[in-house]
């Protein structure tokens, strides 16, 4: 399998009287674009649209999904397979991708039962373009277009969810046709097919979370719930065979446009032939709802590893609570047939890193763990001139909500409202160093 990617740079994006790709630059017509909209707007009412570029004193809010630009021009299927047409799989082929840019939604999704209860409904997710929680995404270095979406009343919530991706989908690809026959900034082929005897054979475990409405991630167009670890060519994650569904914790949730640009996998890539042999990506569900179901999880995973003559599995999962647990269990049954592993994951310890329990859950064999940062810390956001997806931010449900000025300072105490900030997917510029 044999994927080539072609990157078409955007350095701006500039309003014009018609749509168009040319020199870099993306010329936007908001009507033209919208028309490509209406088929999906049947639980939205309308659709805005806002430009953020880097540096800007701006602030995202109600933030859900990021999505990276891409089409399919050459190979079987179509990118975000399962959402265009038939589910066919992905991975071969050419496709078209704007870099430095990405489609972000907003939205305030209701507050209600309809999707799910206790703590699983969708939060706001705050992203800053500049100040001190700009570095927890990658998004603060990109052009990103926001599509605001106003909701039609009395909708549930599975149809707001499935409204509001498909137009950003839609969106997203007619943006990314706009390259066809265009020649690219650079060009990438991704192939595992070759691979070394000499060097160690290493899979990714990729753990999503799926939990139910707005908190499910989409594999070929559905939703993961009932889902055993299943191997994927790891050229499928960077062709959109994975699709994120998630709002409901803003720091651990992964984006649709880092599962197709996922970090660990693409280092795993660069790796490969080198230092090891890239063999595959181990697609699970997250947060599976007993111990029992968690060690069948968690053994199914080793079994495809060895099947691959796997020596090593890098674990790496969305979400926290319970997800921690299944990621544990995974370690721990790679690690007792010999196969060694290694994980990222965020820590607690408040504010100063040693107080408390500093990870959710551990097991003797996890011993190469590498810390994505701690969301005990105290953040101070100060004020912006812009805020972008509404005026207010809508926190703390559970104690009757509160409602603050998008644009004003605002302090957390954890980083759980911060966009990314905990995300697992190795994304983070956050490091540390002995001393």
């Amino acid at each position: 399998m044999k994927l080539t990617r072609q990157y078409f740079d955007v350095k701006d994006v500039v309003w014009g009287e018609a749509t168009g790709y040319k020199d870099c630059v993306l010329m936007l017509n908001k009507e033209q674009l919208l028309e490509h909209a209406k088929p999906f707007m049947k639980s939205v009412t309308n659709v805005d649209l806002e430009v953020v570029k880097p540096g800007e004193d701006a602030r995202i809010i109600h933030l859900l999904d990021t999505i990276h630009p891409m089409y399919k021009i050459e190979g079987k299927g179509q990118q975000y397979s399962g959402f265009f047409g038939q589910p066919s799989t992905v991975g071969e082929g050419t496709t078209n991708l704007l870099r430095g840019f990405t489609v972000m939604e907003s939205a305030p999704l209701p507050w209600d039962d309809s999707a799910s209860s206790g703590l699983l409904y969708p939060r706001d997710a705050i992203m800053d373009m500049t100040g001190p929680i700009a570095g927890f995404t990658p998004f603060s270095e990109t052009i990103n277009l926001v599509l605001m979406y106003g909701l039609a009343e009395g909708k549930s919530s599975a149809e707001y969810d499935r409204d509001i991706r498909q137009i950003g989908l839609t969106i997203a690809q007619e943006l990314a046709k706009l390259t066809v026959d265009q020649e690219p900034n650079e060009t990438e082929v991704f192939s595992i097919d070759e691979v070394d005897p000499a060097l160690p054979n290493v899979v990714l475990a990729w753990n999503c979370q799926n939990q139910g409405v707005y908190s499910n991630t989409f594999l070929y167009g559905l939703p993961i719930d009932n889902l055993v670890p299943t191997l994927l060519h790891p050229n499928e994650m960077l062709d959109g065979c994975v699709v994120s569904g998630n709002y409901v914790w803003p720091a651990f949730k992964v984006p649709t446009y880092l599962h197709v640009n996922h970090p660990i996998l693409l280092e795993l890539y660069r790796q490969h032939g080198r230092t090891l042999n890239f063999r595959g990506v181990i697609l699970g569900r997250s947060h599976n709802p007993t111990n029992w179901h968690k060690e069948r999880s968690a053994n199914f995973c080793v079994k495809i590893a060895q099947f691959l003559d796997a020596t090593g599995l890098i674990m790496a999962w969305e979400g926290g609570g319970n997800a921690a647990v299944d990621g544990m269990l995974t370690i721990q049954a790679a690690e007792r047939v010999g196969i060694k592993t290694s994980t990222i994951t965020f820590e607690f310890g408040g504010e100063d890193g040693t107080e408390g329990i500093l990870l959710v859950d551990d097991v003797p064999e996890a011993n190469a763990v590498i810390s994505g940062g701690s969301i005990e810390k105290k953040y101070v956001l100060p004020k912006v001139t812009k805020a972008v997806g509404g005026d207010c931010l809508r926190l703390d449900k559970e104690s009757g909500g509160a409602f603050p000025l998008a644009t004003g300072s605002i302090t957390f105490d954890t980083t759980t409202h911060l966009y990314l900030s905990g995300n697992q997917s190795g994304h983070s510029k956050l490091f540390a160093e002995s001393y």
